[in-house]
């Protein structure tokens, strides 16, 4: 997917919502992420400032939990393709250092700087994670941790399997609907090979499949397109632009639906 739509679609349509964490699934995420950096002594209130980079760090959601809850010092830095999500995220952390740009690009910014704890959460639907390793090598100092989140190919199958439903085929050109132009790992293995193989030491490890309930296509559409989670698949076939007609239709044909997702969060050590 190019940069320039996932660009508009976070400055136009996700970041002025995005804060609202319908479903609380990011949230809910991220402590899980930050209990994890507990476990490992990272917060410990007797270390120096933590310097800290947040790949994708959208408005700034885990910085600032992480502030809050961390009795370390924290030295935030960031980096975001969008620039209304990091305008959102310097109000909270006035002095967050921030660069804009593709997280692909990770390798252009913060030159000859490393940092004990470098974040990518949720970013590898976008950028592939096989890419991403040896760039976050690189940024952090021996012994520094990776704190990654990310969703895989397997989440959402209840709705994935109602949209092969062959009247909603016939209604969006005759092929079943994707998650189009997400390149997520497939699951906790292939995550952990890819960390194994880039050199990582990997200290924590888990799948976390928050239960997710849709009414209506409404609520569906608050989630997946307003809330970021499928924006470049709901764009794809058009579906936020529904008429009445077709949300009465999906209404009934698809909703409601209880689902979830199914996230990998891990914390990979960079070898001492």
């Amino acid at each position: 997917m190019q940069a320039a739509v996932i660009q508009r679609q976070y400055d136009d349509v996700i970041s002025s919502q995005y804060d609202r964490d319908p479903q609380n699934t990011t949230g809910r995420t991220l402590d899980r992420a930050i209990s994890h950096l507990q476990d490992e002594g990272l917060l410990d209130s007797l270390l120096p400032a933590l310097r800290v980079l947040d790949v994708g760090m959208g408005t700034g959601m885990f910085l600032q939990k992480l502030r809050e809850i961390s009795p370390r010092p924290l030295e935030p830095s960031g980096l975001d393709i969008s620039a209304q999500m990091a305008s959102i995220a310097r109000q909270k952390l006035p002095d967050l250092s921030v660069a804009i740009d593709d997280g692909a690009n990770l390798h252009r910014h913060f030159h000859g700087e490393q940092f004990d704890l470098l974040a990518t959460h949720f970013v590898t639907g976008f950028v592939p994670m096989k890419d991403l390793a040896p760039k976050i090598m690189d940024k952090l100092v021996p012994g520094g941790c990776w704190s990654f989140v990310g969703g895989t190919s397997t989440g959402y199958p209840e709705l994935q399997r109602r949209a092969q439903h062959p009247l909603l085929k016939l209604l969006y050109g005759g092929h079943g609907p994707s998650l189009g132009g997400m390149i997520c790992p497939e699951n906790q293995e292939e995550v952990a090979g890819i960390l194994t193989d880039a050199g990582f030491e990997i200290s924590r490890l888990e799948t976390f499949q928050p239960r997710l309930e849709f009414p209506d296509f409404d609520a569906f559409i608050e989630y997946g397109y307003h809330g970021g989670w499928l924006t470049p698949f709901i764009e794809e076939i058009g579906l936020h632009r529904a008429r009445r007609w077709q949300r009465s239709l999906l209404n009934r044909l698809v909703f409601p639906v209880t689902d979830h997702h199914s996230i990998v969060l891990a914390v990979a050590r960079r070898p001492r």
